[in-house]
């Protein structure tokens, strides 16, 4: 029988972000703005018209990668994450089978970090999730740490294809909703 679990995540913005997407908008008017005003100084309004408004599609098109979420995706013991960005493009992040974890559990910031490659996935939703981590060897990245917030449901799936000797570092789970 098939295992399935499914979460969407989204990206807490943080100052930065905030920044970034601000500026983005306010560049793409401003360029849109200044692209018109030579436009008709040239005596070419129409051409200008047409790239300020790109202009202003470039800056509102720049501003909404900032957007951005996170799914966990689990079947049949393979963990799935992609990076959605606006709610229209998706990235494949990373693929990586759970009994393939070397470790795995909940993150504390005093977890020593290596020369491993770190795939941060963290997210925030209506419900405060604990950081979990998975320490796994990719063909392609080498030694890797994986950072998430995966729900009980996911935890769930998870636990399923871990290691034995890795499923008590999760710890208890709540009982499964009807």
């Amino acid at each position: 029988m098939d295992s399935y679990a499914e979460q969407i995540v989204k990206k807490a913005d943080n100052g930065s972000d905030k920044m970034k997407r601000g500026l983005c908008y306010a560049g793409g008017v401003a360029a849109g703005i200044l692209i018109i005003f030579l436009a008709q100084m040239l005596k070419v309004a129409v051409v200008g018209i047409f790239l300020g408004v790109g202009a202003f599609y470039g800056g509102l098109y720049l501003g909404t990668n900032y957007d951005v979420e996170y799914e966990y995706l689990v079947v049949n013991n393979e963990l799935d994450i992609d990076k959605i960005l606006a709610k229209k493009r998706r990235k494949k992040l990373i693929t990586v089978k759970t009994g393939d974890f070397v470790d795995f559990g909940k993150y504390t910031e005093d977890l020593k970090s290596g020369d491993e490659t770190v795939i941060w996935a963290v997210g925030t939703s209506s419900e405060v999730l604990p950081t979990f981590y998975g320490d796994f060897e990719h063909p392609t990245y080498g030694k890797c740490r994986l950072l998430f917030s995966p729900s009980v449901k996911v935890l769930r799936e998870l636990k399923h294809g871990l290691k034995p000797s890795l499923r008590n570092n999760i710890g208890e789970l709540p009982p499964e909703e009807e």
